[in-house]
């Protein structure tokens, strides 16, 4: 789902446009999913998808990290190593029931307000960046599918209400790219363009 995006901050070696606000919640919001429907013993089938994604979420987190040198390194470093112990905590000793609850919840805030930051700026400055727009048509659909499976495998509001949420947000960014086609596909070329230029002058 995320390699397209993947595919296009290295073809740019840019993350202009991107929001580390959405970046990073997303991917929380989906490792958390995974964590929830592991301790409840769900099937793979209803949050195996979420794993994978999650995994390249944090792909795209490392890349924007990468092309962001501005930004500071250890605080991010920090919480990456605190995220890693607070998940292995949670999968080896498990949650009391209502910790368990509030855990499945924290997708629906976390993944749906991810896409708030990056919905935001995508209208703030009038295009999409380097987002692409693969993720969002399979986010929406995939999130729309799972609304039906979540339904049929597990019965649970919570786990039926992430997807929801989700497929919502995306619809909303799949907008976003029809209404800002034109001023993204020149940030694009103007960002893959330095790039080159940039190669051209190491090389001489």
């Amino acid at each position: 789902m995320k390699l397209p995006q993947i595919y296009n901050i290295l073809k740019a070696g840019s993350a202009v446009g991107l929001s580390e606000a959405w970046l990073v919640n997303e991917c929380i919001a989906s490792l958390i999913f995974v964590y929830y429907n592991v301790l409840s013993a769900y099937p793979f089938m209803s949050w195996g998808e979420n794993a994978i994604v999650g995994l390249q979420n944090m792909a795209i987190i490392f890349l924007f990290w990468q092309y962001s040198p501005e930004l500071p390194r250890l605080p991010r470093i920090l919480g990456t190593l605190l995220f890693i112990a607070a998940s292995a905590a949670v999968l080896i000793l498990g949650l009391p029931a209502n910790a368990l609850a509030a855990l499945g919840s924290m997708p629906i805030f976390l993944g749906t307000g991810a896409k708030v930051p990056q919905v935001l700026k995508n209208n703030s400055q009038r295009h999409t960046g380097t987002m692409s727009v693969v993720p969002a048509v399979l986010g929406f659909a995939g999130c729309s599918v799972r609304v039906l499976t979540s339904i049929l495998q597990t019965g649970d509001w919570i786990a039926i209400l992430n997807p929801a949420a989700a497929a919502f947000m995306w619809l909303l960014l799949l907008l976003q790219f029809v209404m800002f086609y034109e001023t993204t596909k020149k940030i694009q070329q103007e960002a893959e363009a330095k790039k080159n230029s940039a190669a051209e002058k190491k090389a001489e």
